[in-house]
């Protein structure tokens, strides 16, 4: 099914799609946002190279701490990497899946008849890039595809389907007004018998 919007067509086996369901989209954080971690790792490999080479490089402490940070500034981009990698995305016409785990693996998933409200958002860069995060709000809690490439898009595809998913799509309340009207009567004898 062509959808419009960019998908990398892969689910992975991890996430169950049954097969009367339709996989519309599938996705992946950008790893440009493991840019900060990279960041971080470097000032901690820089920090630990400038104690071993300065206060303490004749200590024999020193290339101890310069190794050391070496390897805690190798290891915190890397981990934020492999979580990015390891993080997919799916869309299919009845549910959200979200995939996370370096080594183990956690599957969350939402039936889009579930889903509340949905909301995207782009930071400035985002905006600048074309990439953002999709919230789904359901009853059990919030699921979201972080940074995500044309998050509007990807919102109005889960709209599109929420709608048809057996949501009220056409602002019809169930049932008959007769059948409303003698709820109403039984609330109205429950809350008489309460008072007394």
């Amino acid at each position: 099914m062509s959808t419009g919007i960019e998908s990398d067509g892969s689910v992975p086996t991890s996430i169950t799609v049954d097969e009367d369901e339709a996989v519309l989209w599938t996705g992946r954080s950008r790893l440009s946002a493991a840019a900060p971690a990279g960041l971080v790792g470097l000032l901690v490999a820089a920090a630990g190279m400038a104690v071993a080479v300065g206060p303490a490089a004749t200590s024999r402490f020193g290339l101890v701490i310069a190794a050391l940070s070496a390897l805690v500034g190798i290891a915190i981009p890397g981990v934020a990497l492999l979580s990015l990698v390891n993080t997919r995305y799916v869309l299919t016409n009845r549910a959200a899946s979200v995939r996370t785990g370096i080594v183990g693996r956690r599957v969350v998933r939402a039936r889009l008849s579930m889903v509340e409200n949905s909301a995207y958002e782009q930071s400035v860069t985002g905006s600048l890039f074309g990439y953002g995060t999709v919230t789904l709000e359901t009853a059990g809690g919030d699921l979201a595809f972080r940074r995500v490439d044309d998050p509007q898009a990807v919102r109005s595809l889960v709209d599109e389907h929420t709608r048809g998913a057996g949501g009220d799509a056409d602002g019809s309340i169930p049932g008959s007004i007769d059948s409303w009207q003698a709820v109403r009567e039984e609330v109205q004898l429950l809350r008489a018998a309460l008072d007394r």
